[in-house]
């Protein structure tokens, strides 16, 4: 017979969560670097999103990425992700939360998302070279609050792994840290003359925080 004492379990997260997380793992990776042709097609065979509402803003920005990745190659997506966020000196379109937040970098509020990272046993690893207030790194620590990184047994025996953090903790971080300033930067994104494919890509990104701010708000 086993010692129930030592049985431990996967934290269970709902479907809906799950979607949540893919969808920020999704923005995280279009910012952290232009997408290659694998993921380009990937997006481009996705089904688009199933809903009541065909005028919602998540479905119909979805839809627009699912168009915009059909018709771009991987050349083209990687000259315009370095034209916008790219190059050497400032880029047309900063993406670090501290910029949007205080005109400056490396200002205050990373100095406290640090501390919350921190407070939440999280930390930016050595060979990671984007800072903690990037919107792709940010899009990654919500991702790891709604599912976690591993099981209850996992976590137990190296203390490394991380449990899906509760609702009210996911708000908490998202407010201060992302719903701050988001929507902002997916607002210069659309004023650039340059964004084609990444004016869609800030669309669903816009269209996704407002709805996570309004179901937090609930």
């Amino acid at each position: 017979m086993t010692d129930s004492s030592n049985v431990a379990f996967r934290p269970y997260v709902a479907a809906e969560d799950h979607a949540r997380a893919n969808l920020y793992a999704l923005i995280s990776r279009l910012f952290a670097a232009p997408p290659d042709t694998a993921l380009i097609k990937a997006i481009a065979s996705s089904p688009p999103l199933a809903t009541d509402d065909d005028g919602a803003l998540l479905p119909q920005a979805w839809s627009k990425l699912i168009a915009a990745s059909s018709v771009i190659d991987e050349e083209a997506a990687r000259d315009e992700y370095e034209a916008l966020f790219g190059g050497v000196g400032k880029a047309a379109v900063n993406l670090h939360g501290s910029h949007h937040l205080t005109g400056f970098m490396m200002e205050k509020p990373l100095s406290e998302l640090r501390d919350a990272l921190k407070a939440l046993g999280l930390a930016r690893l050595d060979t990671q070279s984007l800072v903690e207030d990037h919107i792709s790194a940010l899009c990654e620590t919500m991702r790891l609050l709604i599912v976690g990184t591993g099981d209850v047994a996992s976590q137990q025996k190296q203390g490394s792994t991380l449990a899906p953090k509760s609702v009210q903790i996911q708000s908490e971080f998202f407010e201060v840290h992302i719903g701050s300033w988001v929507e902002k930067m997916c607002l210069e994104i659309a004023r650039q003359p340059l964004a084609n494919y990444y004016a869609v890509v800030g669309q669903l990104t816009s269209a996704f925080i407002r709805i996570e701010r309004e179901s937090f708000s609930i």
